[in-house]
């Protein structure tokens, strides 16, 4: 492509130049997440990539000297394996470029992944979304991959009703009196208070959801590795407390008495809400204090004319509130014959995780084929 260029950008000084530029593109892209600023890069390199020593990796493109398109990635070396992956929160994002609209959107997708390519032996791409370019590309492409999914991603789209009311009729009759129901119960127990936590507050509010969470998972018998790792934390932080003109992570909470009862982490960006992190008190669930709070986020985007996306997962309590999906397919990709035996590990990974998975279901399995699987999987599988 005649005029055009791409820079891999690897130190953070570099990074820091481009950010001007990178805002100046942001706003010209109306359909932009708030994963693909220049914001979340800088902070998730700052307080994730750096700590973890991985090599900083971000495809800047240019067309005749204008930023068209930038894809930040950092790159992990281990056992003599690159591996590449997008820069952000390990794999909790959506992953695309940042690309400006116009004809060339494929052309130039296509082109930063030919370029990401060459620079490591295996590409780890999470939550692709099946309506993305970046999916079109991949598809097309010639490399040996797996892929997981699809795995759907509900979302509600502001433009389809008229108003808050228009939309809040269309949500089950009887799940709606319940709300309120559970709503005039909650307010017997104490004051209730729905906000949107203060700056001052954030870092807070989210080690309570932090420690909330991992208590699930001990209750559920499950395990999520990013959790007990402070450079998430520290990553959750210094996004929540910090302001910018492309879009903001916000805390809402559900308070009785001042105290939480449930908690939501979401990212804000022109166009939508999308719902990244949860958390509630066990002692409260009678209450429903979740869903008070989902409904009170969700007319909050509306008055502010925003989507809201309940993201990657189709649990069945999303598709109480969303009526649209798009899938999401993560790819994992050889880029190279050294990546080849590697992307062969991880699919007997990925193997042992979806039995993983099917056996925290054990009460649904005879107690002898559920000991004689633990037998057959590695030690901590099930």
């Amino acid at each position: 492509m005649k005029g055009q260029e791409v820079r891999i950008i690897n130190s953070a000084e570099d990074l820091s130049a481009l950010a001007a530029e990178w805002n100046d593109l942001i706003l010209r892209c109306p359909g932009y997440s708030l994963s693909q600023t220049f914001q979340w890069s800088q902070t998730a390199w700052e307080t994730i990539g750096r700590v973890r020593g991985y090599e900083l990796n971000c495809l800047a493109l240019r067309s005749e000297g204008r930023l068209v398109a930038v894809w930040p990635l950092a790159i992990h070396r281990k056992g003599g394996v690159r591996t590449i992956r997008p820069l952000g929160w390990e794999g909790e994002d959506y992953c695309a470029p940042l690309v400006e609209p116009g004809g060339e959107v494929e052309s130039r997708t296509a082109l930063l992944w030919r370029t990401a390519t060459r620079s490591a032996d295996l590409a780890i791409l999470r939550h692709v979304r099946a309506d993305s370019p970046l999916a079109g590309v991949l598809q097309a492409g010639r490399h040996w991959s797996i892929t997981e999914g699809g795995t759907p991603a509900p979302y509600v789209a502001r433009d389809d009703y008229p108003d808050w009311a228009a939309y809040h009729a269309t949500i089950s009759s009887q799940f709606r009196y319940q709300i309120r129901r559970r709503r005039r119960k909650l307010a017997e127990a104490g004051q209730i208070v729905l906000e949107r936590e203060s700056a001052a507050g954030c870092a807070a509010l989210i080690d309570w959801m932090i420690e909330q969470k991992k208590r699930w998972l001990v209750r559920s018998d499950l395990t999520n590795d990013w959790l007990f790792e402070l450079d998430a934390r520290n990553f959750l932080v210094g996004l929540a407390t910090q302001e910018d003109a492309t879009g903001d992570v916000a805390l809402f909470s559900l308070k009785v008495d001042g105290v939480p009862t449930a908690a939501y982490l979401v990212t804000v960006d022109r166009r939508r809400v999308e719902y990244y992190f949860t958390a509630y008190d066990p002692q409260w669930s009678p209450y429903s204090p979740g869903a008070i709070l989902i409904e009170y986020l969700l007319q909050w985007a509306f008055e502010r004319g925003l989507d809201f996306d309940f993201r990657i997962g189709g649990q069945p309590y999303k598709y109480k509130w969303a009526k649209r999906s798009c899938d999401t397919v993560n790819w994992h990709v050889a880029t190279t014959t050294r990546g080849v035996p590697a992307l062969a590990r991880l699919r007997t990974v990925l193997l042992i995780s979806h039995m993983r998975q099917k056996m925290a279901l054990g009460r649904f399995i005879p107690p002898k084929w559920r000991d004689r699987l633990k037998e057959l999987l590695p030690r901590g599988a099930v």
